[in-house]
């Protein structure tokens, strides 16, 4: 799962916005839940919701208008985006390019789906063990990346772990298919899927163009960087074609782009879930407001199944080979997107004091929700302004 967001894109209140025009008047803004993304085990899950209000003034780009769509289509999950333009046809270019990216790295980054033409991350699990397989250099730079993040992470979010997420995943599916026989693996299977995580198996050789897997029992599975890396790269993209304020959000991996032309004070509102879904009178654990950077919550309480009234979710800690039992909720702020996704899950695997630590050297916000809901945050986690 990962993450959820409230994304609160909106003025500070109706008055801060100007020429709000008619159809904006007659429909009310209002959230929106967005289904969790699916795509791969170790990913996080998210639901967000986008709001934004009327027309907007900005001394630099005149009047603004604000539009939105949603794609469902890549990635298993919905991308939500919001963009302040002068006009619809400028609008309508971004999202022709955002569609565009989205179906290339969908194909490109996809551990489970097959497309033809198309060497993806199925290709490569398909052929451990047995032959290198030439991929496009955008698969070979997450690959390269994922090993910087696996150095970065102290060996925690390691995509060599296909094999043991896998079989989680294998189980949660089976165990929300069928709850009368919901089952965890024994403890013998996750020994032995969990002996074949060697980030070194999975070999790039930069001049043939090929990624080759020598451990055939080694499987890769990119949830906790694929998503959000992919998510950077389009964001950037989208700015290189001229967008200037926006919101990208690719189920719940959210890149704040610029400052919000529609509030007083510039600043998007983002709402952050209260892990507790029974408390309907706190739905929210924090609010905060941003600009000009991303938010990414991983969390436990989205993607999970029960066996004999206990729940288990599909942040696997790879020291213990089981749920992780230490957060209920990370949440990251960075203005890297794509290293806020991937260290909103490490920071979830890890105690409190090792994660602050963590936090200060990178230079991450962050904000922890334990098991009994207590709150605990970085010294410089913004409040709403």
């Amino acid at each position: 799962m990962k993450k959820i967001l409230m994304i609160l894109a909106l003025a500070a209140s109706l008055s801060a916005c100007a020429n709000i025009n008619e159809k904006e008047k007659v429909e009310k803004p209002k959230l929106e839940a967005v289904k969790e993304d699916d795509n791969n085990e170790s990913s996080n899950s998210k639901e967000d919701s986008l709001e934004t209000v009327g027309q907007a003034q900005n001394k630099e780009d005149g009047d603004l208008e604000k539009h939105t769509e949603k794609i469902y289509e890549y990635f298993d999950t919905i991308t939500d985006f919001i963009a302040y333009t002068k006009d619809e046809k400028e609008f309508d270019r971004y999202v022709k390019v955002l569609k565009d990216e989205l179906k290339t790295y969908h194909e490109l980054y996809n551990s489970y789906d097959a497309f033809d033409g198309v060497n993806n991350f199925r290709t490569i699990n398909e052929n451990a063990g047995k032959k290198p397989v030439k991929v496009d250099p955008k698969v070979i730079e997450l690959v390269e990346y994922s090993k910087e993040m696996y150095d970065f992470t102290n060996g925690k979010i390691n995509i060599a772990m296909g094999s043991l997420l896998g079989l989680w995943h294998e189980y949660r599916e089976m165990s929300l298919d069928n709850p009368d026989k919901a089952a965890i693996p024994e403890e013998s299977m996750l020994v032995k899927a969990s002996a074949h995580k060697d980030i070194d198996s999975i070999e790039v050789d930069e001049k043939a163009g090929t990624v080759f897997i020598k451990d055939p029992n080694v499987q890769i599975d990119i949830g906790a960087i694929g998503k959000g890396y992919a998510t950077k790269i389009i964001a950037n993209r989208l700015m290189e074609e001229g967008l200037r304020h926006g919101i990208l959000s690719v189920g719940g991996d959210d890149v704040l782009i610029g400052d919000n032309p529609a509030s007083e004070n510039s600043y998007y509102k983002i709402a952050i879930q209260n892990p507790n879904l029974e408390d309907k009178e706190n739905p929210y654990s924090s609010v905060v407001s941003l600009k000009n950077t991303s938010v990414v919550t991983s969390g436990d309480y989205q993607r999970f199944f029960m066996v004999d009234g206990k729940r288990y979710h599909h942040i696997i800690d790879p020291d213990t080979m089981y749920p992780s039992t230490k957060w209920r909720s990370v949440s990251v702020i960075l203005d890297d997107i794509a290293k806020a996704d991937t260290i909103s899950t490490y920071l979830f695997i890890i105690d409190q004091k090792e994660g602050m630590e963590f936090a200060k050297k990178v230079g991450a916000e962050v904000l922890w929700i334990d098991e009994d809901y207590n709150i605990t945050s970085t010294e410089g986690w913004p409040e709403a302004k």
